[in-house]
């Protein structure tokens, strides 16, 4: 039987531009870019470009990727509306990402990564490391909890896939603060955060 689409790339056809604005206190991020001198930053798993607007707008160059085409394509014409330019890749954060060694000063993914078996979030976070220049910054979001809503079963420690809703099928691996710290443990990390009453994690971190 032919696999149907990504369930996000399901959902870009769907709907289009899901998300318009960036996620909150999305200012705060982009000051530590500046304090911590980015200028490129890579938005690992873009969707249709919320993020790389916003921070173009804001004057920094941007890289992007996701696994969706329908919503690279969405965020590509986003960026011409707005009279910017972003190279963009198609490509799955539980392979390795198509981007140089020390190509970007920042990397941000929000509510991406863990979209996977622990295994592919460990590669994820490693790709985000290989491709930061040392002294870099990154600002990583991830699932904190389970949606109450829906059903799930436990294909491994920590890692859930739901039976129900627009993301059945698709693996979520559920951190704690303690995990989150020491996934990013080759990182120096500034501070993680907890936010949405604990849904979801925030990691702010610098390659040495």
């Amino acid at each position: 039987m032919k696999a149907g689409p990504h369930p996000w790339e399901a959902i870009y056809q769907r709907e289009g531009r899901v998300f318009r604005e960036p996620f909150p206190r999305f200012g705060e991020v982009v000051e530590m870019f500046r304090v911590h001198g980015c200028s490129t930053i890579l938005d690992v798993g873009c969707g249709s470009g919320r993020h790389v607007v916003h921070l173009a707008r804001q004057g920094f160059q941007l890289l992007g990727l996701d696994i969706s085409p329908t919503a690279l394509g969405l965020a590509q014409a986003w960026m011409r509306e707005e009279g910017h330019a972003a190279f963009f890749a198609l490509a799955d954060t539980r392979q390795p990402i198509p981007f140089r060694d020390g190509s970007v000063e920042g990397v941000l993914s929000t509510q991406v990564i863990h979209h996977a078996r622990t295994a592919a979030v460990r590669l994820a976070i490693g790709e985000m490391w290989r491709v930061l220049v040392p002294g870099g910054l990154a600002f990583v979001t991830v699932s904190g909890r389970k949606d109450a809503d829906l059903e799930f079963e436990e294909i491994e420690p920590g890692t859930f896939v739901p039976l129900t809703g627009p993301e059945a099928g698709l693996a979520h691996h559920i951190f704690s603060v303690e995990e989150l710290r020491s996934e990013f443990v080759d990182y120096q990390v500034l501070d993680v955060f907890v936010r949405a009453e604990g849904a979801v994690l925030a990691v702010l971190a610098i390659k040495p």
